[in-house]
């Protein structure tokens, strides 16, 4: 790839050395130039350089006010853009030092990124016929009216409402209320409920002067108020049948505008939820351009070999299940994603630990060499902030009001639910002296919130103190951030791992494997044994013990997803770190013997190689001399045979003495006595 480098000093307002920024990538790049005004009179430097060198792509190191300049400049050679704000993030809020390492740490993840990029599967989308048929759901208050009668212009719209003071034939009405969504973006099945179905309703009245409790009542619609007590006089005198208490009906649409703000319903993509009218004349423009034809990205690539979600009906792992937009469910023993309901949140990477989803755009492999990229330079405290790449504006926002905060180094990834408690702690036995990730306002803070809880425990179990913080979606306000960063960063003693060489870890295995690796790695590094235990933990480990009762009949072994159990001649061996908590050899063993105990232990995730569960005496047997059945099961048969009664050709005691043989011995052995008592006989 050749890639050109555009740096730009805003006209020298910056305060970083880009003689030494230039000298530190000038051997990884095609050209660097270096400018004072490049989206006025030096632009003709991306001209020249892209016409005379070809370039691929360029990469501009500068500020992002200008950055539809640089891409229409850019785009008219075919040639694709990258841009780097090094004015709010380094030049303007941090001393000269500082700002500029931290710009040559940017710069190198940037080039880094551009050169990976190419090797990420395309961009796919997923054609959808939405259709023009949505729905509006509020009441006249909320001008859910006036909502649907505009979007009744370009869609035919169904306006579900509790009633209305005006007739309209556009939008279709419908009187009642919402019970029910099913389906997705295009083909939605809505479950409304209504008293009086107008399309029967001739408004004659009939009904309502024989309502003894005044409840319905005539504004544009015939409506029955709540002081109903269904007694049933309506319906009997309504000449069209129109009256049905409860009577449930389903719309077909391919959209849906729920105007209230209590409204708790489903998070599908093409449905929004609005507060009120100023709300949901927002969200219009989005319902309007997902009409007709649409094509919907598609943000994962699926490695469905690794999932532990169940197999012979024995249900499996379901840490992914909680998608907050709903597309992952269970089918069986399979989880089916949907990729037209799928937001690309990336929250089921993340909870994932065999890594089954990855982020098409972004999966594990890259994460992980972004941060090692970012971490790169040598900066007096390296800490790397987290942040969804909408969260850069506001980060622009602290530096044009120039407060200075430590030279965080900020890695925008398509949204911060993707970084699991493996990629905090990568950071830090990468160098990190602290880890920092900054929720949005799409962000779920729970599922995060564990993670950085995990990554906390894991730090203080080898005596590395509190090195992460969790910025929560709050109010934004430049000076608050800078604070809290301050804050933060001040308090962090020098890591003892710091300084350490990284080592050499495989990121392209899944994320149980990394995070396993990882605490192997801070033991070697700190020295620590940690001795941290928690029990009924929530995060997917857990402790397996085996009674007597095991036959060794390896169910469990055959079931595990993740070989967690390991079968070794007349022993089962058990491995703590590759145990998912996922139950399944719980629920296959016929014998009840398997104990599941959901424990986080983190003396035995350092630990190397298998622990015994259980050995089991095996009886050999009387024919051939080989070990053929466990002692326990041997027992348990003999006991049962004894409590039995003398039925068929054999007694008793002939059933166990050919008990006594194997499979292959025992019809020899049956045959025996059947001709040692015909000759007694």
């Amino acid at each position: 790839m050749k890639l050109g480098v555009f740096l730009c000093t805003c006209n020298s307002t910056m305060d970083i050395d880009f003689r030494n920024v230039r000298k530190s990538i000038k051997k990884e790049v095609e050209i660097v130039e270096t400018v004072d005004q490049l989206c006025q009179r030096d632009l003709d430097y991306i001209v020249d350089d892209v016409r005379r060198l070809d370039l691929d792509a360029i990469l501009i190191a500068a500020c992002t006010e200008k950055r539809r300049i640089f891409e229409r400049v850019a785009s008219g050679f075919g040639c694709d853009t990258y841009v780097l704000n090094l004015r709010e993030h380094c030049g303007w809020v941090h001393g000269r030092k500082e700002a500029t390492e931290k710009a040559k740490s940017l710069i190198k993840t940037a080039i880094s990124y551009a050169e990976k990029e190419e090797e990420l599967p395309r961009p796919e989308k997923i054609d959808v016929n939405v259709g023009f048929d949505v729905l509006v759901v509020g009441n006249e208050a909320e001008g859910a009216l006036d909502v649907a009668k505009s979007l009744s212009n370009v869609a035919h719209v169904h306006l579900l409402t509790n009633n209305v003071h005006e007739w309209c034939d556009e939008p279709e009405l419908h009187i009642g209320s919402l019970k029910g969504i099913t389906g997705e973006i295009g083909d939605f099945d809505v479950e409304i409920e209504r008293n009086i179905d107008i399309d029967k309703c001739i408004s004659c009245g009939i009904c309502a002067d024989a309502c003894p409790k005044n409840a319905i009542h005539y504004d544009a619609v015939y409506t029955i108020d709540e002081t109903c007590d269904e007694c049933g006089d309506c319906v009997n005198v309504c000449p069209t049948g129109a009256i049905a208490f409860h009577d449930e009906d389903v719309l077909h649409v391919g959209q849906i505008l729920v105007i209230d703000k209590d409204w708790q319903g489903p998070n599908y993509f093409g449905i929004y939820k609005a507060d009120d009218y100023e709300d949901a004349l927002r969200k219009a423009p989005d319902l309007v351009a997902n009409l007709g034809e649409i094509g919907v990205d598609k943000y994962l690539e699926l490695n469905l070999k690794r999932c532990a979600s169940g197999r012979s009906e024995v249900i499996g792992c379901e840490y992914c299940v909680p998608c907050p937009y709903e597309a992952i469910t269970r089918e069986g023993v399979k989880m089916v994603f949907s990729a037209v309901r799928c937001r690309g949140c990336g929250l089921c990477a993340s909870l994932c630990p065999l890594s089954v989803p990855q982020m098409r755009d972004y999966p594990n492999q890259l994460l992980y060499s972004q941060i090692e990229s970012v971490l790169s330079e040598d900066l007096r405290q390296n800490v790397l902030l987290f942040a969804d790449r909408e969260n850069a504006e506001k980060l622009n926002a602290v530096g044009r009001k120039k407060l200075q905060y430590p030279a965080v180094v900020p890695l925008f990834v398509p949204v911060v639910d993707m970084v699991s408690e493996a990629h905090i702690l990568s950071a830090l036995e990468r160098g990190a002296e602290g880890v920092i990730l900054w929720e949005c306002e799409n962000s779920h803070h729970e599922q995060i919130e564990s993670a950085v809880t995990f990554a906390q425990k894991t730090l203080s179990a080898f005596g590395l103190g509190d090195r992460v913080l969790l910025l929560a979606d709050t109010p934004f306000e430049a000076e608050a951030f800078a604070k809290k960063v301050t804050d933060f960063v001040t308090k962090l003693s020098p890591s003892s791992i710091r300084k350490k060489k990284p080592a050499e870890i495989d990121f392209t295995k899944p994320k149980r494997e990394i995070l396993i690796a990882l605490m192997q790695i801070l033991r070697m590094k700190t020295g620590v044994r940690p001795t941290l235990l928690e029990g009924n933990t929530s995060y997917p480990f857990a402790d397996v013990a085996i009674n007597s009762n095991c036959t060794l009949c390896t169910a469990c072994v055959t079931m595990c997803p993740t070989n967690a159990l390991i079968k070794e001649e007349n022993k089962l061996d058990f491995v703590y770190g590759d145990c998912i908590a996922c139950g399944m050899c719980q629920q296959a063993c016929p014998e009840e013997a398997i104990a599941l105990k959901r424990v986080l232990d983190f003396s035995q995730l350092v630990e190397e190689g298998s622990k015994k569960l259980v050995e089991v005496e095996f009886v050999a047997c009387a024919g051939c001399e080989e070990l053929f059945m466990p002692k326990s099961a041997f027992e348990r048969m003999s006991a049962l045979l004894k409590q039995g009664e003398d039925e068929g050709e054999l007694n008793i005691e002939e059933r166990l003495d050919l008990l006594k043989y194997c499979q292959k011995c025992r019809p020899v052995r049956a045959v025996e006595v059947s001709l040692e008592k015909l000759e007694n006989e």
